[in-house]
């Protein structure tokens, strides 16, 4: 097992065979690791909306999805929803998460597999590290296994602060209009679209522009 720690795995899956989510049965992935694959890989998303809402018995399954523009992806579903995070904010089953790794374990003998601390960010599960690391550790073993360790950002602090940076290095002059504006139109386009969705030529206007066609194609308002 080799931990690598302080990268964002989302910017690395396409290196690996297979990659592990770690979910709840009520089919989100609003937040974390899982949000930012569901919008890199929207058909992963659409998948895991095609199990049964709330079901029990999806704990302890694992749901493997080939992604047109990326790897294998197992959603692995480990928890039953996080409702009251301040009174219970561990809600991994553990169970079902030894019965997620084992499940890979066979499925995937040989092959090179990345996760993150599967169950421990708030947005997993909020389990704890070291036994989840444990489990990692154990039952993965027949697997090239890579965690990824880092600190999970709830993506709208995450876009404050990326907003925020991009506008404080143009007012001190860091980057010119033209940076300023490439750079936001990059951002706006992987946050909407995901890192893997080539980006049309075109100014910071058309970008948004397009976007907005995007989403209301996507909500049903044409």
């Amino acid at each position: 097992m080799t931990i690598i720690e302080d990268k964002d795995l989302i910017y690395e899956v396409k290196d690996y065979d297979v990659v592990l989510v770690g979910l709840n049965i009520m089919n989100t992935m609003g937040n974390g690791f899982p949000h930012k694959v569901a919008v890199s890989f929207k058909d992963v998303a659409a998948s895991n909306k095609e199990t049964a809402y709330g079901d029990p018995k999806k704990l302890g399954s694992v749901r493997v999805v080939k992604s047109k523009n990326g790897p294998y992806f197992a959603l692995c579903y480990i928890s039953r929803g996080r409702y009251r995070p301040d009174r219970i904010p561990d809600t991994v089953d553990y169970e079902a998460l030894e019965q997620c790794l084992q499940l890979v374990n066979r499925a995937f003998k040989g092959q090179k597999v990345a996760t993150t601390i599967i169950g421990h960010s708030e947005f997993e599960g909020g389990g704890d590290r070291e036994r989840i690391l444990k489990l990692l550790e154990e039952k993965l073993t027949d697997v090239d296994l890579y965690v990824y360790d880092y600190e999970q950002v709830d993506y709208r602090l995450e876009d404050n602060l990326t907003y925020k940076t991009i506008k404080y290095e143009y007012l001190t002059k860091k980057i010119t209009k033209e940076e300023y504006y490439e750079r936001k139109k990059k951002y706006i386009w992987e946050r909407t679209l995901g890192l893997y969705t080539p980006m049309p030529e075109g100014s910071y206007s058309d970008i948004k522009n397009l976007l907005n066609e995007y989403r209301r194609k996507r909500d049903g308002q044409d």
